[in-house]
């Protein structure tokens, strides 16, 4: 299970999420800067930092979806608490903007007032520190 909850530290709203596709990554925010002094020797100076960029791909319904865009809305300034599918609670930002949902699977005939079987997809850009 995947869990938002936003903003940090009061936490008001939470919205749970199923786990996320196979295929995220996870990747360090350092940053590495070129030198080069007037007698041309080299300088390398590394930057490194605790935040980490997680991107993170959904196949929601659609109604999960909405909710889900419904939290983004309100908290995209804000920051948020994740606790992922491996346990990792995650405090930090989206970096997604704007948020694209992609229908993977339509649902044919729809059943009002629902729309069973309609299936999105969205990709999920988040930065933040591990606690």
């Amino acid at each position: 299970m995947f869990t938002l909850s936003a903003p940090y530290p009061s936490q008001q709203t939470t919205t749970i999420l199923p786990n996320p596709q196979l295929g995220n990554s996870e990747a360090n925010t350092g940053t590495i800067t070129r030198k080069v002094a007037v007698d041309g020797t080299r300088y390398t100076y590394v930057r490194s930092s605790d935040r980490r960029k997680f991107t993170w791909s959904f196949r929601l319904t659609r109604n999960k979806a909405l909710e889900l865009v419904a939290f983004i809305k309100a908290y995209h300034t804000s920051a948020v608490r994740v606790e992922d599918h491996s346990g990792r609670v995650i405090i930090g930002v989206f970096r997604t903007n704007p948020f694209e949902f992609e229908t993977a699977l339509a649902s044919k005939p729809a059943i009002l007032p629902l729309r069973r079987g309609e299936q999105v997809t969205i990709t999920v850009e988040f930065e933040g520190v591990i606690q």
